[in-house]
């Protein structure tokens, strides 16, 4: 892929990204039930459903087909095609503001 996506590998650290899916799982769970089933039927890791329902909400299906500057103009579906590329998302979806 690009420069981008290997910062974003190096940056990943299982523990961290553990610690914000058990912080972002609280807002996860109230969240409306038919939103969780349609993610449940994507192929996007469940925790990174679970953060991006909880940050993002309904928007989380358009964001994750959208091209992202950060990510090198690359969608985050596109990262998820190899196990780098998800733990590269996993890195950027923790640096993403609020």
């Amino acid at each position: 892929m690009s420069d981008i996506y290997d910062i974003y590998g190096e940056k990943y650290n299982k523990d961290s990204w553990q610690k914000f899916v058990d912080i972002h799982q609280e807002l996860y769970d109230p969240i409306d039930p038919l939103l969780k089933t349609k993610m449940s039927q994507t192929t996007i890791p469940k925790d990174i459903q679970i953060v991006l329902l909880a940050k993002l909400g309904e928007y989380t299906f358009q964001w994750i087909e959208r091209t992202i500057p950060a990510l090198d103009h690359q969608t985050p579906l596109s990262y998820l095609q190899t196990e780098q590329g998800t733990n590269a998302l996993r890195a950027a979806i923790m640096r993403m503001p609020n």
